[in-house]
């Protein structure tokens, strides 16, 4: 018995010490956002003012909304402070369903409005009924959520839908699959979802995913304007050069080895070459791991993956990174098995590294480290080959 209570000590000091570190981590997350609300930042509420700002526009003019000098036009008018400049809209339409309700409220209840749900939706993805843990504690202190929230963008409902959609393939594949059809939305997170459902042979999930992403684009031409599709694909290539004609001052902002070799003065085929070989890489991995099964190793490979194998993706994105980890380790944590060190170490490693990116350049180091920590996960570096326990899932029906 003494033995027993002996070994157990240290454990339950350990948590204890865990606990204290999120909770500080977490008071320092709130007092951070409270500082940045009140020094009014331009625009307010940062890019919130941007979504919030589509969304009016779109409920006024439709297609309009592909219209990079009609938009900023009216977000000038919105908000004198932003002179000459303004926030293009380069998402497809289905995005302005959820956009436009926001835009009919005032500014600051939306922001609020915004940041509260998808929070809420982000955390019910990662933790389900289990919100009162450790895993909830450290998503509230995760760096991710305070850049997101300080941002006002789109992070956590991409990984809530993401989370949740990898999460519900094998009980609920319809389900699934609608969410992660509503995923598209933002098209460069749903590169490696063919290989997912592929490898795990979900076709139910395939119909459900094909489907959403049919029925939310014809409620949108339908609701907004019969044309607004054939804008976004008109539009969509001046876009991209605009980002391209801009992309040095975004270099610091992005995660992903293509921006990291553009800050290094890489030329760009360099940068697309090594981008496809990490992509490729990636979506064998994650082949490999969802052919093996639907694991918590698995649903974190594709979380960290989903960042390397685009090209385009910025630090606000990176709550899907979080949540996937925290589940993971969870999982590992449940099960007695050890979280390894050099994934720990990755992981603190990558936090600091983005909350510099905030404001300094620190060309590929988030990149580097990303790309360890999915090979960490993989189990590149585990030479006892042991595998992450399985998710308590049944497989989905045939059919």
């Amino acid at each position: 018995m003494t033995a027993i209570s002996s070994a157990a000590h240290p454990k339950t000091r350990d948590r204890r010490a865990v606990l204290i570190l999120l909770v500080a981590m977490a008071l320092y997350n709130g007092a951070y956002l409270v500082g940045w609300a009140l020094s009014s930042p331009q625009p307010a509420f940062g890019d919130f003012f941007g979504l919030w700002s589509f969304g009016r526009f779109a409920a006024l003019s439709g297609a309009s909304i592909y219209d990079p000098v009609a938009l900023a036009r009216y977000q000038q008018s919105l908000d004198p402070t932003l002179g000459g400049g303004g926030f293009p809209y380069p998402y497809p339409p289905t995005f302005l369903l959820v956009l436009i309700p926001l835009g009919m409220l005032a500014l600051p209840v939306a922001y609020v409005c915004w940041i509260s749900v998808t929070f809420a939706l982000y955390g019910l993805a990662t933790l389900g009924r289990d919100w009162r843990s450790l895993t909830s504690l450290a998503l509230l202190a995760a760096p991710t959520t305070l850049i997101n929230a300080i941002t006002g963008q789109n992070g956590f409902l991409s990984a809530a839908l993401l989370i949740g959609g990898l999460r519900l393939l094998a009980r609920h594949p319809i389900v699934a699959g609608t969410l992660l059809g509503l995923l598209a939305y933002k098209p460069q997170f749903v590169l490696l979802m063919p290989v997912v459902l592929l490898a795990s042979r979900n076709w139910r999930a395939i119909l459900s995913a094909i489907a959403t992403t049919v029925i939310v684009a014809v409620v949108s031409g339908a609701a907004l304007d019969p044309w607004i599709w054939l804008e976004w694909v008109v539009k969509f290539p001046s876009y991209q050069a605009q980002l391209q004609a801009n992309q040095a001052s975004l270099d610091h902002m992005m995660p992903t080895v293509i921006a990291g070799l553009h800050a290094l003065g890489a030329p760009p085929p360099i940068g697309y070459l090594v981008q496809l070989l990490l992509s490729c890489s990636i979506v064998v991995m994650v082949w490999d791991a969802w052919r093996r099964g639907m694991t918590e190793q698995a649903i974190a490979l594709v979380a960290v993956g989903s960042i390397i194998a685009t090209p385009y993706a910025m630090i606000y994105d990176m709550p899907m990174v979080a949540t996937g980890i925290a589940i993971h380790w969870k999982a590992r944590s449940d099960a007695g098995e050890p979280i390894p060190p050099l994934e720990i170490g990755l992981v603190i490693a990558l936090g600091a590294c983005l909350l510099a990116m905030i404001v300094h350049s620190v060309p590929l180091a988030a990149a580097i480290l990303l790309v360890l920590l999915a090979l960490s996960i993989a189990g590149v570096f585990d030479r006892s080959s042991r595998r992450a326990p399985a998710l308590n899932m049944t497989p989905p029906a045939a059919g």
